[in-house]
């Protein structure tokens, strides 16, 4: 079996969300599931401030778009009171998210109603053929067409929370996203302690932070939903070569690390799942 060859590379550095020196266009969900983050992590990647060397201007970078998903508002709430912020006093309007999606059984009708006086945009979605999750990316898309808002990343903030069901519906949209939104947006999903999206047919590079590779940080392709028939990768401990299928009830490359390279890269004939973690270098984020 031969992987065709390919000509251009998607790069991958999903660590720029946790790079606050640099700008790029992203927008953030947030789903009905735990918000475990260190400290104000996920303020900062909600609403960014920098302030330059000299001290005489601030620049404030901020999401694009901010989205939280039925009774993830709830926990967006319970996450800013955790850092002593009430939202629904009206004097944090930057924290309100733009649009608010789902079918709204998971949040109270006084709350949204409040929050939709200070701003926010409330977008029912009953469909049941669909999840909140992948509904609040139809949304997404809209919007930012209506906004003439450009994109490069959405972040979505997906916590496992002990729901096997959950997670193979969060994987599911991620299979979706390119029939839902432009296939130039990559959708990445974060848990705590991880890091997970899909890697499209054809040649992949994804840069590792370095604390990853010193501290053997697990990695794995998964191939859900169908086989991956050829499949070659540099840069990880197990590689993959020419010869290797991916399939679910033969061989996945589960509890991977990286082979001290700082990239890794990833030649698929197949969509295949990179999920990969992150404790070292969460614990090192404003430290």
């Amino acid at each position: 079996m031969q992987c065709e060859p390919q000509l251009e590379t998607t790069v991958w550095d999903p660590f720029q969300i946790f790079n606050y020196h640099t700008h790029h266009k992203y927008a953030v969900v947030i789903l009905n599931s735990p918000l475990y983050w260190k400290d104000d992590i996920l303020l900062q990647i909600w609403k960014r401030v920098f302030v330059n060397n000299n001290l005489i201007r601030s620049v404030c970078y901020s999401a694009q778009v901010n989205v939280t998903v039925d009774g993830g508002t709830c926990k967006w709430l319970c996450y800013l009171e955790e850092q002593g912020i009430n939202l629904l006093n009206e004097n944090h309007t930057e924290y309100v998210p733009n649009l608010i999606t789902g079918d709204m059984d998971s949040c109270p009708p006084l709350i949204l109603e409040k929050l939709r006086s200070m701003g926010a945009m409330i977008i029912k979605t009953p469909d049941q053929d669909h999840t909140d999750y992948t509904k609040s990316l139809f949304e997404l898309e809209k919007y930012v067409k209506k906004k003439n808002v450009k994109l490069s990343r959405i972040y979505v903030f997906a916590d496992t929370s002990g729901r096997f069901d959950h997670i193979m519906g969060n994987i599911n949209t991620l299979y979706k996203s390119d029939k839902i939104i432009e296939e130039s947006i990559y959708v990445i999903q974060l848990a705590n302690g991880s890091l997970t999206w899909i890697l499209r047919p054809g040649l992949h590079s994804i840069i590792i932070p370095k604390i990853l590779v010193q501290n053997n940080s697990w990695c794995g392709l998964l191939p859900i939903g169908a086989p991956v028939n050829c499949i070659v990768t540099t840069g990880l401990k197990w590689n993959l070569n020419k010869e290797t299928q991916l399939q679910f009830g033969s061989l996945v490359s589960s509890s991977n690390t990286y082979d001290n390279c700082s990239e890794v890269t990833i030649n698929t004939d197949s969509p295949v799942i990179w999920s990969m973690g992150i404790e070292p270098l969460q614990k090192n984020i404003n430290n």
